[in-house]
């Protein structure tokens, strides 16, 4: 979305969409614009996978140009931010999954 479209009309956060999804989806044209937000979402977390893959950028080829100006699109998006923040902190709230090593001695060690 063209920047003064973004700064008019912020994009909404996901609570916001299920407050929405909630309150009104029962109205099948509010489902479905609510469902085509999420699909379009899903869709930004691909490109975030394929930018992250890529790395910062700096080639000059079209790829290269093309990865930079999703790392600038991506940079924009709050609701992006907020989701990936989220996701993080509940990655760094589980117990670390031990080692296939300390698996195997773990295995090891009950079999004596």
């Amino acid at each position: 979305m063209p920047y003064p479209l973004r700064i008019e009309y912020p994009a909404l956060s996901t609570e916001q969409l299920k407050a929405i999804g909630d309150r009104y989806g029962h109205d099948p044209v509010v489902r479905r614009l609510v469902m085509e937000v999420q699909a379009l979402r899903n869709l930004v977390y691909r490109v975030h996978q394929v930018a992250q893959a890529a790395g910062p950028g700096g080639r000059t080829d079209g790829f290269g140009i093309a990865v930079a100006a999703l790392h600038r699109e991506l940079a924009a998006e709050t609701w992006f931010h907020e989701d990936i923040a989220r996701d993080e902190a509940l990655r760094a709230s589980r117990p670390a999954e031990p080692s296939p090593h300390d698996r195997r001695a773990r295995r090891n060690a009950r079999k004596w």
